[in-house]
């Protein structure tokens, strides 16, 4: 896993504001499922491994793509894994490398999956409760009045990245959803974001689509359009990989074109 505090700092990586901004675009599950059968990889991997291209496609159309690979905090569910009530939910996270310093997609994937398992096994070490039991010897008023002075002095900006973003995916549903005789027809996810990663990527399935939502500070990313954009592309150039590797055509999904900013 990789360590926190290594992270390379980007244009998002700052203190935030108020102000946000979103985007979100639709791709196809089955393409997904193409890539992940043709790697062994899984689907959370895939997932990743198109966010992190369309990241350095973003990035890199900016002049700003570091040297050093991105770090994601990745949400990990422990509810199973503590001895809390029924109905609970409890969350923890693990440090990811999204390898945005791999020009090849491929390698990239496979490099991605790799450090998923190192992350979860260190993740497993470290214990699912840790963190939570260290909190519960700080009243919430000291975290809060911690946070507010920590936003105040713009210490974000003042050593070195935690990490860049928050990545996170969950299944949704696999059958048709119903709201008063109307049907679901897209699934949106935004997650929070803070100070100094001012951009979370949330991914949602909705039958045989895949949601990916972006949300981030105004000030730090002012068109997140840009980065929804390059989600198609990025998972494209992995589905020709699986075509090639496979030495068979992937199935024809129908592709929804990203959606322009009003």
């Amino acid at each position: 896993m990789p360590a926190p505090f290594t992270a390379p700092r980007t244009s998002f990586n700052a203190t935030v504001t108020p102000h946000r901004t979103i985007s979100f675009i639709n791709v196809s599950l089955d393409d997904v499922k193409t890539v992940k059968n043709a790697f062994g990889a899984k689907v959370n991997d895939v997932v990743i491994a198109v966010a992190s291209g369309a990241l350095r496609r973003y990035l890199a159309a900016r002049d700003e793509l570091p040297e050093r690979s991105l770090i994601a905090a990745i949400p990990v569910s422990v509810h199973d894994r503590t001895a809390d009530k029924d109905g609970t939910t409890k969350v923890s996270f693990m440090f990811s490398s999204l390898a945005s310093d791999i020009e090849d997609p491929v390698e990239r994937l496979r490099l991605i999956a790799e450090t998923n398992e190192g992350a979860k096994a260190d993740h497993e070490l470290v214990g699912a409760s840790f963190l939570q039991d260290w909190a519960e010897h700080a009243a919430p008023n000291t975290f809060s009045l911690a946070a507010r002075m920590y936003s105040s002095l713009r210490l974000s900006e003042r050593h070195p990245v935690v990490h860049n973003l928050v990545i996170s995916n969950v299944p949704g549903p696999p059958i048709p959803l119903y709201f008063n005789g109307a049907k679901l027809v897209g699934l949106y996810p935004l997650g929070p974001i803070m100070d100094g990663a001012g951009l979370n990527v949330t991914v949602l399935s909705n039958m045989d689509s895949v949601g990916f939502g972006f949300i981030s500070c105004k000030e730090l990313m002012p068109d997140p359009w840009q980065l929804a954009n390059e989600v198609p592309a990025a998972l494209a150039e992995l589905v020709e990989a699986a075509e090639k590797e496979t030495g068979q055509p992937a199935k024809q999904a129908k592709r929804q074109p990203a959606r322009k900013r009003a």
